[in-house]
Protein backbone atom coordinates (compact mmCIF):
# COMPACT_ATOMS: atom_id res chain seq x y z
CA UNK A 1 0.00 0.00 0.00
CA UNK A 2 1.09 3.63 -0.68
CA UNK A 3 -0.06 7.08 -0.84
CA UNK A 4 0.06 8.54 -4.21
CA UNK A 5 -0.25 11.95 -6.27
CA UNK A 6 -3.49 13.42 -7.55
CA UNK A 7 -3.01 13.68 -11.21
CA UNK A 8 -4.68 14.62 -14.38
CA UNK A 9 -4.42 10.30 -15.45
CA UNK A 10 -6.52 9.39 -11.79
CA UNK A 11 -8.51 12.37 -10.23
CA UNK A 12 -11.83 10.82 -11.73
CA UNK A 13 -10.93 7.59 -10.58
CA UNK A 14 -10.65 9.05 -7.21
CA UNK A 15 -13.29 11.71 -7.04
CA UNK A 16 -15.57 8.36 -8.14
CA UNK A 17 -14.51 6.78 -5.26
CA UNK A 18 -17.05 6.30 -2.32
CA UNK A 19 -18.07 4.95 0.71
CA UNK A 20 -21.81 4.64 -0.29
CA UNK A 21 -22.97 1.34 -1.02
CA UNK A 22 -25.97 2.05 -1.90
CA UNK A 23 -28.06 5.45 -1.80
CA UNK A 24 -31.39 6.38 -1.75
CA UNK A 25 -31.67 9.14 -4.86
CA UNK A 26 -34.82 11.39 -4.36
CA UNK A 27 -36.04 12.44 -7.99
CA UNK A 28 -38.70 13.06 -10.34
CA UNK A 29 -41.43 10.58 -8.79
CA UNK A 30 -40.12 7.91 -6.91
CA UNK A 31 -36.94 6.92 -4.81
CA UNK A 32 -34.58 4.46 -6.58
CA UNK A 33 -31.24 2.99 -5.39
CA UNK A 34 -28.03 3.70 -7.25
CA UNK A 35 -25.09 1.57 -5.95
CA UNK A 36 -21.84 2.70 -5.40
CA UNK A 37 -22.80 6.67 -6.16
CA UNK A 38 -20.67 9.27 -4.61
CA UNK A 39 -22.54 12.27 -2.82
CA UNK A 40 -20.98 15.17 -2.03
CA UNK A 41 -21.68 14.61 1.95
CA UNK A 42 -21.21 10.88 2.46
CA UNK A 43 -22.66 9.27 5.63
CA UNK A 44 -19.16 10.03 7.90
CA UNK A 45 -16.74 11.82 5.01
CA UNK A 46 -17.18 14.53 2.93
CA UNK A 47 -16.91 13.75 -0.82
CA UNK A 48 -13.30 13.45 -2.24
CA UNK A 49 -14.09 15.93 -4.68
CA UNK A 50 -15.00 18.56 -2.18
CA UNK A 51 -12.07 17.82 -0.26
CA UNK A 52 -10.22 18.46 -3.04
CA UNK A 53 -11.57 21.74 -4.00
CA UNK A 54 -11.21 22.69 -0.45
CA UNK A 55 -7.49 21.78 -0.75
CA UNK A 56 -7.16 24.38 -3.77
CA UNK A 57 -8.80 27.05 -1.41
CA UNK A 58 -7.81 26.28 1.88
CA UNK A 59 -3.75 26.68 2.99
CA UNK A 60 -1.80 23.85 4.66
CA UNK A 61 -4.05 20.27 3.33
CA UNK A 62 -2.41 17.92 1.46
CA UNK A 63 -4.36 15.40 -0.79
CA UNK A 64 -3.12 11.58 -1.50
CA UNK A 65 -4.99 8.71 -2.91
CA UNK A 66 -4.78 4.68 -1.35
CA UNK A 67 -3.02 2.42 -3.78
CA UNK A 68 -2.92 -1.19 -2.94
CA UNK A 69 -1.91 -3.59 -5.76
CA UNK A 70 -2.03 -1.15 -8.03
CA UNK A 71 -5.44 -0.16 -7.59
CA UNK A 72 -6.95 2.82 -5.88
CA UNK A 73 -8.58 2.16 -3.09
CA UNK A 74 -8.67 5.02 -0.72
CA UNK A 75 -8.67 9.10 -0.60
CA UNK A 76 -7.12 11.18 2.29
CA UNK A 77 -6.21 14.83 2.94
CA UNK A 78 -4.02 15.61 5.59
CA UNK A 79 -1.99 18.87 6.82
CA UNK A 80 -2.06 21.90 9.09
CA UNK A 81 -5.81 23.02 10.00
CA UNK A 82 -5.26 26.72 10.18
CA UNK A 83 -8.62 27.89 11.81
CA UNK A 84 -8.24 25.13 14.63
CA UNK A 85 -4.09 25.60 15.21
CA UNK A 86 -3.26 21.51 14.96
CA UNK A 87 -2.27 19.12 12.27
CA UNK A 88 -5.19 17.30 11.44
CA UNK A 89 -6.27 13.64 10.04
CA UNK A 90 -9.14 15.34 7.96
CA UNK A 91 -10.12 12.42 5.65
CA UNK A 92 -9.45 8.77 5.31
CA UNK A 93 -11.76 6.95 3.04
CA UNK A 94 -11.85 3.28 1.64
CA UNK A 95 -13.76 2.84 -1.29
CA UNK A 96 -17.22 0.73 -0.05
CA UNK A 97 -15.53 -2.46 -2.45
CA UNK A 98 -12.14 -2.54 -0.12
CA UNK A 99 -13.92 -1.88 3.26
CA UNK A 100 -13.68 -4.50 6.14
CA UNK A 101 -10.24 -6.10 4.82
CA UNK A 102 -8.30 -3.92 7.36
CA UNK A 103 -7.08 -1.42 4.62
CA UNK A 104 -8.50 1.70 6.96
CA UNK A 105 -6.41 0.73 9.65
CA UNK A 106 -3.30 0.55 7.40
CA UNK A 107 -3.71 3.30 5.90
CA UNK A 108 -4.27 5.66 8.82
CA UNK A 109 -0.46 4.31 10.13
CA UNK A 110 0.79 4.69 6.65
CA UNK A 111 -0.72 8.77 6.93
CA UNK A 112 0.69 8.95 10.48
CA UNK A 113 4.01 8.31 9.37
CA UNK A 114 3.82 10.40 6.44
CA UNK A 115 2.71 13.50 8.80
CA UNK A 116 5.37 12.98 11.28
CA UNK A 117 8.21 12.87 8.38
CA UNK A 118 6.63 15.53 6.22
CA UNK A 119 5.98 17.83 9.36
CA UNK A 120 7.66 16.65 12.49
CA UNK A 121 4.22 17.02 14.55
CA UNK A 122 3.74 14.60 16.89
CA UNK A 123 0.45 15.56 18.20
CA UNK A 124 -2.28 14.88 15.17
CA UNK A 125 -5.59 15.08 15.62
CA UNK A 126 -9.12 13.13 13.52
CA UNK A 127 -12.83 14.03 13.83
CA UNK A 128 -15.86 11.74 13.56
CA UNK A 129 -19.36 11.66 13.70
CA UNK A 130 -20.10 10.21 17.12
CA UNK A 131 -22.19 7.26 15.12
CA UNK A 132 -19.46 6.25 13.16
CA UNK A 133 -19.11 3.20 15.08
CA UNK A 134 -16.45 1.68 12.84
CA UNK A 135 -14.37 4.00 11.96
CA UNK A 136 -13.73 5.11 15.95
CA UNK A 137 -12.94 1.54 16.65
CA UNK A 138 -10.19 2.00 14.43
CA UNK A 139 -9.20 4.88 15.63
CA UNK A 140 -9.07 3.51 19.07
CA UNK A 141 -6.80 0.49 18.34
CA UNK A 142 -4.52 3.02 16.59
CA UNK A 143 -3.91 4.81 19.87
CA UNK A 144 -5.92 7.97 19.29
CA UNK A 145 -7.59 8.95 22.41
CA UNK A 146 -11.01 10.83 22.77
CA UNK A 147 -9.99 14.85 23.03
CA UNK A 148 -12.05 17.35 24.74
CA UNK A 149 -11.24 20.73 22.91
CA UNK A 150 -11.60 24.05 23.25
CA UNK A 151 -11.90 24.00 19.41
CA UNK A 152 -14.98 22.45 19.40
CA UNK A 153 -17.79 23.99 18.88
CA UNK A 154 -20.97 23.73 21.04
CA UNK A 155 -22.95 22.87 17.95
CA UNK A 156 -20.25 20.83 16.59
CA UNK A 157 -21.74 17.35 16.27
CA UNK A 158 -18.06 16.00 15.48
CA UNK A 159 -16.54 13.63 18.13
CA UNK A 160 -12.31 14.83 18.37
CA UNK A 161 -9.11 12.19 18.92
CA UNK A 162 -6.13 12.87 19.40
CA UNK A 163 -2.18 10.71 18.79
CA UNK A 164 0.51 11.35 20.28
CA UNK A 165 3.58 9.80 18.28
CA UNK A 166 6.92 8.24 19.50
Amino acid sequence: MKLVDITKENWLDVIFMTTNETVTVKGSREPYEAKGMPTLLEDFVASNALSIVQSVYEDGWVIKAIEHEDKLIGFTMFGWNEEDELYELCRIMIDFHYQNKGYGTQAIKMVLDEMKKRFGCREIYISTDPENVAGIHVYEKLGFVPEESSNQDEDDDEQWFKIVLD
